[in-house]
């Protein structure tokens, strides 16, 4: 079985740690009609990806190929962030859902300032908590909600990605758990990366190679890029492993996708003092419940119980907006064992 990530690899994303900003230099300027950048078209590609590396990687190379036909441009942008939220740890649940929401974060000043406002409106500035999609039911929450996913589709410039990921597939680094997990336990402790079992090893290398692989297509040279993420089992503090650990995984495997350089990679979990980041916390949280109920509704073939507080957030999620791409894509077993992926188009129904 291939490793989780080269070792060959290794050396170069020390690089991608603090790196000084350039000195001043002259210039002249020139003065041209502004063009606001919001997306991009494809085709893309995972270019460092090779036939050396995983086969999570080859995987997502596919899929940025063949189902995402549209990003964010970030080219004009200094500082990048993903917020994250992860759900499927219920024992109905049939997929593992990936949320991860990339945004300009130099320009989330709007964005932070709208929803203050509309937290002081409804009441929700001094016990300040998440739009969490298990609890929209509570009364302000559920009045404010939504002029929040307005705000959302408005005033963030980037990219809600969830992948779902069917819970039959074990392991997406080898054909089978019992013989890739061993490994990929073995592997991170050799490399001092903390004494993981198999579930925690797995779900920490999915999440940053999936991290990886958009960062290689959404960030630019010298960029910083913050990950803010929801407290989870690969960010705990723990006696063989921490978020030191996991922050250190999601800097060597950056190296492994990237080509260019990042000026500063930061890292934070759910502070106990709440913020806009929560607020920004909140979209993959909503995207990674609503995806997951739309995915077992569609395979029941019966509605998902829930109030119109679930069905605002299905709308919205189905919904295109003109700054905030919505992609998701499913990741499932074939009914001859093997690996189908493809890209979930939702509509609105009228």
């Amino acid at each position: 079985m291939k490793p989780p990530f080269k070792k060959t690899i290794i050396g170069a994303a020390a690089e991608l740690s603090e790196a000084g900003l350039p000195g001043p230099s002259k210039f002249s300027v020139v003065i041209t009609p502004f063009e606001q950048k919001i997306n991009k078209r494809g085709p893309f590609k995972l270019s460092k990806v090779t036939d050396e590396y995983p086969y999570f990687s080859d995987l997502l190379n596919q899929i940025v190929q063949q189902s995402i036909r549209e990003l964010p441009d970030f080219s004009d942008d200094s500082k990048i962030a993903v917020m994250s939220d992860f759900g499927g740890e219920h024992a109905s649940a049939r997929f593992y859902t990936y949320s991860f929401l990339f945004l300009a974060y130099n320009k989330v000043g709007p964005f932070e300032e709208k929803v203050r406002e509309l937290r002081k409106k409804y009441g929700l500035l001094e016990h300040y908590s998440e739009f969490a999609y298990k609890k929209l039911a509570s009364g302000a929450k559920a009045r404010a909600l939504p002029e929040y996913l307005q705000l959302i589709d408005s005033f963030i410039h980037g990219a809600i990605i969830t992948i779902a990921i069917d819970k039959r597939i074990e392991t997406v680094f080898g054909a089978q758990k019992k013989q890739a997990h061993p490994v990929m336990v073995k592997h991170l402790q050799e490399e001092g990366l903390g004494e993981w079992h198999g579930p925690g090893a797995e779900k920490v290398l999915r999440v940053a190679n999936i991290i990886a692989a958009f960062a290689s297509l959404l960030t630019h040279e010298n960029q910083r890029l913050l990950w803010y993420s929801d407290r989870d089992l690969i960010n705990e503090d723990g006696k063989k492993w921490d978020f030191t650990h996991t922050q250190q995984i999601l800097v060597r495997v950056l190296g492994m996708y990237l080509s260019h350089k990042l000026d500063v990679v930061g890292f934070a979990k759910s502070f106990d003092k709440k913020s806009h980041l929560d607020d920004l916390l909140s979209v993959p949280d909503l995207a990674a419940g609503v995806v997951q109920d739309l995915l077992l509704q569609n395979e029941r073939g019966e509605d998902i119980p829930g109030g119109d507080e679930k069905a605002m957030v299905m709308r919205w999620i189905a919904t295109p907006a003109k700054y905030l791409s919505k992609l998701t894509v499913q990741i499932t077993r074939t009914a001859d064992g093997g690996i189908g992926f493809g890209s979930v188009d939702m509509v609105v129904k009228r």
